[in-house]
Order: structure tokens, then C-alpha cells, then sequence
């Protein structure tokens, strides 16, 4: 027994040394990344990615009779305009909305069996609800993401300008302004110098940037670039000038909706008054008629 007990300490012993040595040899990491690579990238992976993305697409696949009421050209657009996120496409996004409106007419359905109030109502408003949020929801982000590059864009043609005019070439002072900043205007910068190395033409390159985008800003900039390249004029010029117009444009813009929320909080304030004066008018002409009648004692 006392010899079994030595051999099994022993093996232990050699096997910890062993290890440990192992651990110590340079480029172990690389030796065991192997092992772990795929259950790391199992544990990377999202819910939405094991779970939802997968029975999306699959509703999407199975289920046409709503296809009728959705315009996938649209969507795609609306898309790219939210820079695709999720890497999510038109038809996954179909299969999301099938999804929301299953689940809104289980919970439906739900409410109506345990007898709760307004559950017929919920029966209805909730499968058109679920349905109709992927669609609010994606509109949501593309019109962040485009206000975003609307903000950020007479900044770039600040920058842009300075470097121009210190002598650096347009695409190399482009590449060195995305790397250096974030943003969803720096994106789409990156992804126009990506079109130009693979080969594509600077007019064909800023006119897909702005397909994929609805900001006026934006395709303001790209027609004054294709212009100053046709025509010859200094390009650095052309960009300090757009900047200036689009910050004029801006003030501008915000003091209509300056004016515009005076008119609306106006319209709150009369609209939460007047049936208070209403109701105090009609109670006092109905205590005068009392009195007048007899009804209540002066």
C-alpha cells in the first residue's frame, strides 16, 4: 500500500514540475490557443447571436405572407444609412419583426386567458406593435447615426483644410484624420479609402458615400469635392468654405427650432389650462343659474 502511495505522490510530483515548466517555455499561449479558441469565441457570441438571429431568420424563410408589407429596397437604404448594425440585413430584420408580433400576440393572449383588463385591446396593439418596432427602431439610429455626421462633419473640414494646405495629399490627409478619430463619419471615411485602394474612382467613391448616407451636410461636401476636382479649383479653399456654410446653416437651424418650441410650449400651457377655465366659467354660471331658480339658497 505504502508502495502505491509513493508511485501515485511521485507521478503527481513529476507532472506539477512538468507543468510548471511547460508554463514557463516562451510561447505557450500560442501552444494552447488552439484548445481554447473555440469555446472562447462560443462564449463571445451574443444571445441575440446563438438564439434569436438564428429563429429570425428562419421565421423570414418560412413566413412570406407579410413580405407584402415591407419594403426591403427601403429598409436596405435605411440600412446603411444606420451603418448596418449588428451586421444585420433586410431579411433578418423581416424575420425580427415576425418575432415581435408572435411574441406581442403570445402576451396577447396571455392577458386575455388570465381575464386582465383591456387584454382584447392588448390581443391587438400588441402584435401591430411588435411587428411595427423594428422598424421605428432601425429609423431611431439612422437618424442619430446621420445627425452625428452632420455635427461632426465641418470639424473634418477643418482639419481637412489645414493639412491640405500644409502640403499633405487629399487621400493620405483623409487616411491620417480616420485613424486618429472615431465616429460614424470617420467610418464612412475609412470605408471610401477602402473603395479607392481596391481601385474604384474617386467620383464613383463619393458618390457611393453618398448613397449610403442621407445627411445634406455630407452630400453638400461630396458635390463641392466632385466639383472642385472637375473644375480645378483649390481644394483646401472649397473645404474651409463648406464649413463655414454648414455651421451658418446650423445656426440657422437651431434657432428655428428655437422659435419652434416657443410655439409649441405655448400650445401645451393652453391646452393643459383651458379646461381648468372651462370647468371654473361653467361651475360659476351654473351656481348663478342655481341661485337664480331657487335651487340654492343665497
Amino acid at each position: 500500500m505504502s508502495i502505491l502511495f509513493g508511485i501515485v505522490v511521485s507521478s503527481i510530483v513529476s507532472l506539477l514540475i512538468s507543468g510548471i515548466r511547460r508554463v514557463r517555455t516562451p510561447g505557450y499561449e500560442l501552444q494552447i490557443a488552439q484548445f481554447g479558441t473555440g469555446q472562447a469565441n462560443a462564449e463571445r457570441r451574443t444571445f441575440y447571436q446563438r438564439t434569436l438571429r438564428p429563429l429570425a431568420l428562419a421565421l423570414a424563410d418560412n413566413i412570406t405572407v407579410l413580405r407584402p408589407f415591407v419594403t426591403f429596397a427601403t429598409v436596405a437604404k435605411r440600412l446603411d444609412y444606420a451603418g448596418n448594425p449588428g451586421g444585420i440585413g433586410a431579411h433578418e430584420l423581416h424575420g425580427l419583426q415576425i418575432l415581435g408580433m408572435l411574441t406581442g400576440l403570445a402576451i396577447g393572449l396571455l392577458l386575455t386567458v388570465l381575464g386582465i383588463p383591456f387584454g382584447q385591446f392588448a390581443l391587438i396593439l400588441l402584435p401591430l406593435g411588435g411587428f411595427v418596432y423594428p422598424l421605428l427602431w432601425l429609423r431611431g439610429k439612422a437618424n442619430k447615426r446621420q445627425r452625428t455626421i452632420s455635427v461632426t462633419l465641418p470639424d473634418l473640414l477643418d482639419m481637412l483644410a489645414v493639412c491640405i494646405s500644409a502640403g499633405m495629399g487629399f487621400e493620405i490627409a483623409l487616411s491620417l484624420l480616420s485613424e486618429r478619430n472615431q465616429g460614424p463619419l470617420y467610418e464612412e471615411v475609412a470605408r471610401l479609402l477602402r473603395e479607392l485602394h481596391v481601385g474604384e474612382s474617386r467620383q464613383q467613391a463619393f458618390r457611393h458615400l453618398g448613397e449610403r448616407n442621407s445627411s445634406p451636410e455630407l452630400r453638400v461636401f461630396i458635390d463641392g469635392i466632385l466639383q472642385a476636382e472637375e473644375l480645378g479649383t483649390p481644394i483646401a479653399e472649397t473645404l474651409e468654405r463648406q464649413a463655414e456654410d454648414i455651421r451658418i446653416r446650423r445656426r440657422h437651424r437651431a434657432r428655428a427650432e428655437g422659435a419652434k418650441v416657443a410655439t409649441k410650449i405655448s400650445l401645451v400651457i393652453v391646452m393643459l389650462s383651458m379646461p381648468s377655465i372651462m370647468c371654473l366659467i361653467l361651475g360659476a354660471l351654473a351656481l348663478t343659474i342655481a341661485r337664480g331658480t331657487g335651487l340654492i339658497p343665497e
